[in-house]
């Protein structure tokens, strides 16, 4: 069941479609998109695509680096032939120094979810995700996680 918290928070992760708008996105515009974004990719269990925004020097709090995530990974999608998932992004600390953190609480399922529901409702596994994302040039990559299981005190506030 370890693994499978660790995974989570890497399913996280994508470099965003920034859309094809005149107006440049905000930092905070862009991991939002990328959060989505990292969804899709999971979802469909696309290895190769959710380790292309992982930071080279990746890091999590159970001493995963990106070698170890991958293996993780490529496990999971084996093993897991449907993933459905439900995200809300509950904070994002954009800093000047291209870093930003974002705290996020996210639903991880076998099987498929009423979208209108909420996370308190949600039937499956429930994860509170502090990630670090590291800005390089216009993408925003995952360098470090720290993961726990939600608890129902975490949907009170």
């Amino acid at each position: 069941m370890q693994r499978l918290f660790s995974l989570f928070f890497i399913l996280l992760l994508a470099q965003g479609i920034w859309g094809c708008s005149d107006d440049p996105l905000s930092a905070d515009e862009q991991l939002r998109s990328t959060i989505r974004e990292a969804e899709t990719y999971i979802q469909a269990r696309d290895l190769s695509a959710t380790l292309e925004f992982v930071h080279a020097d990746y890091r999590d709090n159970n001493g995963f680096d990106l070698r170890q995530l991958r293996a993780m990974l490529a496990g999971y999608f084996l093993r897991h032939k449907s993933i459905h998932i439900l995200t809300t992004i509950d904070n994002i600390e954009v800093q000047e120094n291209g870093q930003a953190q974002v705290l996020i609480y996210a639903g991880l399922a076998g099987s498929p979810q009423d979208r209108e529901r909420s996370l308190s409702q949600w039937r499956g596994d429930l994860l509170r995700l502090e990630l670090t994302f590291l800005q390089q040039d216009d993408d925003w990559l995952v360098s470090e996680a720290d993961w726990r299981r939600a608890t129902p005190q975490d949907f009170m506030h």
